[in-house]
């Protein structure tokens, strides 16, 4: 007569078996938030409900309703293997290898800075005192988003100019 696996054998490979198929599925939604020294590479994104800001494989930045583009940096085709960094500088910026291809041109001091997704669709750089310092203006509903002007602070505009940046000044 063959001997059955032991407890602790079966709870092992229930446990292996969990975890094998935790890593083969997608998690239901993902981070919206890309702190300082973090980074985005080619086809990973923030996601927030219907929102999604990914770094394209071929090099375009973009922020998605849905399907429907609202927002982008315009560069794709410009490199290839691009990947976008929340610098410690507070500047957002997109690689490919060391050569930047577009930036927030957000530097400041060193910080905690953080990049966020919104709820109400923005995509907005914050400083380690949570004040906005660059958004891309995409933000809809009845949410009313105030950019704090700092010195040499940046705020992206939406619709035609999406890729224009403008200096706020206090």
């Amino acid at each position: 007569m063959a001997s059955s696996p032991s407890s602790p054998t079966i709870l092992l490979l229930l446990l292996s078996a969990t975890a094998l198929f935790s890593l083969l599925t997608t998690p239901a939604s993902a981070a919206n938030r890309l702190n300082a020294g973090q980074s985005l590479g080619p086809g990973q994104s923030l996601a927030q409900g219907p929102y999604l800001f990914i770094m394209q494989p071929d090099c375009n930045l973009v922020l998605y309703d849905n399907i429907r583009a609202v927002w982008a940096t315009g560069t794709n085709g410009r490199a290839f293997g691009c990947v976008l960094k929340m610098q410690t500088d507070g500047n957002l910026v997109i690689y490919s290898g060391s050569r930047v291809i577009w930036a927030s041109n957000t530097s400041r001091q060193i910080g905690n800075y953080y990049l966020l997704l919104q709820r109400d669709r923005n995509v907005v750089i914050y400083d380690s005192a949570n004040n906005a310092i660059w958004a891309t203006g995409t933000n809809v509903g009845n949410t009313a988003v105030v950019v704090i002007p700092h010195s040499n602070g940046t705020a992206a505009a939406s619709g035609a100019a999406q890729n224009k940046v403008k200096e706020l000044h206090p």
